[in-house]
């Protein structure tokens, strides 16, 4: 939906197309990236528990990265959507509510990187 967005609004409004949209393409390459590896933290993190491994500073590490990555991602479509990012019209705004609930609710960010920290602490002076 967000593609299809860009793409009409660049084609039909823009004099550089190609300049602005290859921008636009760059962000949403580097947010698919960042998207990507939030999955693979969270898989990881799955796997030890899965295995009976201590889980916990991957879970955090995952929880934090995820939360923080679906904030920004839900920010950048709506920036990307203009105006109308804003509205009920389209599911954009839900979405950056939503992940915004994400860095408060089961341990804010900063708890997350509370334990991640104390994890590392004790990893690194055994």
């Amino acid at each position: 939906m967000l593609s299809e967005h860009v793409t009409d609004h660049m084609m039909t409004g823009t004099k550089n197309f190609h300049s602005d949209l290859q921008g636009i393409s760059y962000q949403i390459a580097h947010l698919q990236t960042e998207l990507e590896a939030a999955r693979l933290l969270t898989y990881n993190a799955a796997r030890l528990k899965e295995h009976g491994q201590d889980f916990v500073k991957e879970a955090a590490m995952a929880k934090y990265f995820a939360s923080e990555i679906a904030q920004t991602l839900t920010s950048k479509c709506i920036d990307f959507m203009g105006g109308v990012g804003f509205t009920r019209d389209f599911p954009q705004e839900k979405f950056f509510r939503d992940a915004k609930i994400g860095t408060i609710y089961e341990g804010t960010s900063n708890m997350q990187l509370q334990t991640i920290a104390k994890y590392i602490e004790k990893e690194y002076t055994q």
